[in-house]
């Protein structure tokens, strides 16, 4: 979905841009790739943050259908609709 007219790739290419500046350091680049990665590939941007986030965790609650399916098997996290 797109998010003031911008579309995920554009989105992620400013994001990389920004990322890769000299002055910008990220607490964790690692995740942000992931976020990055996952929101070209169909999820939500706050969905993929959140979820990468969650990782370590063994489950992840949602009300959003779409988001539970399309999460299915990109981490250890098990994700399921409330």
């Amino acid at each position: 979905v797109a998010s003031y007219k911008f579309k995920p790739a554009a989105i992620c290419q400013g994001l990389r841009n920004l990322f890769g500046l000299p002055n910008v350091r990220l607490a964790n680049p690692s995740l942000m790739a992931q976020v990055i990665q996952w929101h070209e590939n169909g999820l939500d941007f706050a969905d993929a943050f959140h979820l990468a986030l969650s990782q370590h965790c063994s489950e992840f609650y949602t009300f959003d259908q779409k988001f539970a399916k399309k999460a299915q098997g990109l981490t250890q996290c098990r994700v399921d609709k409330l």
